[in-house]
């Protein structure tokens, strides 16, 4: 029987969204306007049912809810000042921040300085704080949550018996994940990775790392017959960088771009975030 104590590291930017689009609705005022309504009170409720049901389902001992900093200075816009950009024109869900301040006041919900929800729970998820008598589960609905080690449950993840799945995800496993994102981009999210590089053929790429070099060579049939022609080939097994890097080069592009997206694609992770000074620490290649 396992009698550690259960600690949800809970996203709570995605808790709020959800629960305020469940109630938000429309009404048709008497002349005729079509306009969104929403009840706080209601909004409430569902977000208190919903955090409830998570506990019980997880048989949590403790909660700790992380929201975005509300502040506009994001360390990833100094990095990429379009970060999110193609977000603006979204419609947010009336009660989001209502909620949002909700959970703050009745769940003591917090955030780190400068950074999201997301990477806040990275950093504690992987804090050195934890015993072996604390079993940590991150908790939201980030598919960016591969990249951190440790146990996870996306929400509505369950098994065919309603049992919660939680997933346990090694470092070598979310540094992988990581490296995929950094080869794939993000479009949600407003930035590019590497030009014609799906999420499938980066994964490939991440498994089986080759190295790619290219040489000249001329086009022996066709209208471009006669002319010169660089060609991509492949060479032998290297590390993940290395094969990351020859893509965005066969691409067009540098190890500079490779690795811009590498750190957009970051989730922090302890000893990335100074807790005092709020500085981070960028992402750089490891040896995997």
């Amino acid at each position: 029987m396992d009698d550690r104590k259960v600690i949800l590291l809970m996203d709570g930017d995605t808790l709020a969204f959800r629960a305020a689009a469940a109630i938000q609705h429309t009404v048709t005022t008497p002349t005729g306007m079509v306009e969104p309504m929403a009840r706080t009170w209601e909004g409430e409720a569902v977000l208190d049912n919903m955090i409830d049901r998570l506990k019980k389902r997880l048989k949590a001992d403790e909660l700790i809810i992380f929201l975005s900093c509300p502040s506009a200075e994001n360390f990833r816009l100094k990095i990429e000042p379009t970060y999110k950009s193609n977000r603006k024109a979204s419609v947010r869900p009336m009660l989001l921040d209502h909620l949002k301040d909700y959970l703050r006041l009745n769940y003591g919900a917090t955030h780190m300085a400068f950074i999201e929800a997301d990477d806040a729970i990275g950093i504690m998820a992987t804090s050195p704080k934890w015993t072996d008598q604390e079993r940590v589960i991150v908790v939201g609905r980030d598919k960016d949550f591969k990249t951190i080690p440790g146990e996870h449950y996306q929400l509505l993840d369950d098994g065919d018996d309603g049992a919660p799945n939680i997933r346990s995800i090694s470092p070598m496993e979310a540094a992988k994940a990581h490296y995929v994102q950094a080869l794939s981009g993000d479009a949600i999210d407003g930035f590019p990775g590497c030009p014609g590089m799906g999420k499938v053929r980066a994964e490939r790429v991440v498994e089986n790392p080759i190295k790619l070099s290219p040489k000249e060579g001329i086009t022996p049939r066709g209208k471009n017959k006669g002319e010169k022609v660089i060609k991509w080939h492949e060479g032998e097994p290297c590390s993940i960088w290395e094969a990351i890097v020859c893509n965005y080069e066969k691409a067009g592009l540098t190890e500079a771009d490779a690795l811009k997206t590498a750190r957009m694609a970051r989730i922090l992770l302890w000893g990335e975030y100074d807790l005092e000074t709020h500085a981070v620490t960028l992402w750089v290649p490891g040896d995997e």
